[in-house]
């Protein structure tokens, strides 16, 4: 099985030794068509993450330097499958790799400031998780803000759901780049 075949969980994480060969697969079997899709879906799924960046960064700033056990540093956070399709349909420049080469190093973008990469080159997992801290923020925001965030969240969802069936069902039907 190949790191990009359909029978790949969306959830799998592939770690530095299977990255480049994610990307080389996607860029070599992913028709035009289907391309063209993914690239429109990552896009919008851009626009949503740049919409929860601004509360995102107040919350860390005000939470993550006090924080005693930081989410960065936390093993599971990781890209997985569905990450690496909205990266490529970002079509933009790749973060180095995996968060981390090996399960006991620390997140290789996390810096003394906080993460290095801009929010929308980040694993999905580092936007949507709300810590204790962050949740007790979120509950002193107005009904009508937290509808809108949960919104977000929901299409963020619907968004790498269709960017991860356009690229299994691009690969299920064998084509290839034209």
């Amino acid at each position: 099985m190949t790191a990009c075949s359909p029978l790949l969980s969306p959830w799998a994480v592939l770690d530095d030794a299977q990255w480049r060969g994610f990307f080389q697969g996607l860029d070599s079997h992913l028709q035009a068509p289907a391309f063209r899709k993914l690239r429109s879906l990552a896009h919008q799924a851009r626009q949503a993450l740049n919409d929860l960046d601004a509360f995102m960064s107040r919350y860390c700033a005000q939470t993550c330097p006090h924080c005693p056990d930081v989410c960065c540093r936390a093993l599971r956070v990781a890209y997985n499958v569905t990450d690496l399709v909205y990266l490529w349909g970002l079509h933009e420049a790749l973060p180095l790799g995996q968060t981390r080469r090996n399960d006991t190093d620390p997140c290789r973008y996390h810096s003394s400031s906080g993460c290095i990469l801009p929010r929308h080159l980040r694993p999905y997992v580092c936007t949507w998780f709300f810590c204790e801290a962050h949740m007790q923020l979120f509950s002193l925001e107005t009904p009508r803000f937290q509808r809108h965030v949960l919104a977000v969240l929901q299409e963020m969802r619907r968004l790498r759901s269709a960017m991860y069936e356009t690229v299994r069902i691009s690969f299920s039907t064998g084509g290839t780049k034209e």
